[in-house]
């Protein structure tokens, strides 16, 4: 098995490192460890040309994530909870998911898995849901989600509860089974809710639960392969119709320049 982890720490040593090797190690398989903090990932420019299936005209390290993603077997996000969510490199990456459209039928087969790590027991944050968003974005086959307390260098490794969770990912990724934890989503494994006429509303996969997590409704509309490849197509057509408002959208932007000036 060859495992790629994305994390985004300059710690050599620090807890998302460990993990992903500790995964990789019991899983017996070959590891490629991308740092986000070295790669060099520049806004979307909200061309939509990718879309279009023109190469991305920024010229930056994107694509090679994405490639060796595609030369995987596996996809470990692993992250440190920097202020309650995932750092910023993560986002400016979900930022350029459109490029993703033409490996994602590939990357549909890719199984994944998620580690976030806080250093503060009640500061865990959203992070996982951020990551969540990354992996269903590019189209990966999310097997298990674990939020690990680990603030010190190492720390990961030194309490059994961590490593039970890190087992986890290993089960799920060995076996190709998605293990949910008794307090996520049941359909999508995220850990954040909104509240709903006195349900849980997932803001992910738009399922509705109940306050001990049962599926009252489904939901699986949000951010799953058939919805990407649908959102994209309406997306084109939200192109033809900035196109034909060009007319009017440049004389309301003149107005309001004219207000502003």
């Amino acid at each position: 098995m060859r495992i790629v982890a994305i994390v985004a720490t300059e710690r050599k040593n620090g807890n998302s490192i460990l993990a992903a090797k500790y995964i990789s190690k019991k899983l017996s398989a070959d590891l490629e460890i991308i740092r986000l903090t070295k790669m060099r990932i520049e806004p979307c420019r909200a061309c939509y040309a990718c879309l279009y299936g023109v190469k991305c005209k920024i010229d930056d390290d994107v694509y090679y994530i994405y490639d060796t993603i595609l030369e995987s077997d596996a996809v470990l996000i692993c992250y440190p909870v920097y202020w309650l969510d995932a750092t910023g490199k993560l986002k400016a990456l979900i930022d350029r998911v459109f490029m993703a459209v033409p490996y994602l039928e590939n990357f549909a087969q890719k199984k994944a898995a998620l580690v976030t790590v806080h250093g503060f027991e009640d500061m865990n944050g959203w992070a996982s849901a951020t990551c969540n968003v990354l992996a269903r974005t590019l189209g990966l086959n999310l097997l298990a989600s674990v939020e690990v307390h680990a603030a010190l260098p190492g720390e990961i490794l030194l309490k059994k509860e961590n490593l039970e969770k890190l087992d986890t990912v290993v089960k799920a990724l060995s076996d190709g089974v998605k293990i949910v934890d008794k307090n996520q989503c049941p359909v999508c494994m995220s850990s954040i809710f909104r509240v709903n006429k006195k349900r849980l509303f997932c803001p992910i996969c738009g399922s509705e639960l109940d306050f001990d997590f049962n599926v009252v409704k489904k939901g699986n509309k949000l951010l799953n392969y058939s919805w990407l490849i649908e959102h994209y197509e309406s997306l084109k057509s939200m192109k033809d119709i900035f196109k034909n408002l060009m007319k009017e959208l440049e004389n309301a932007k003149r107005i309001v320049d004219n207000d502003i000036s």
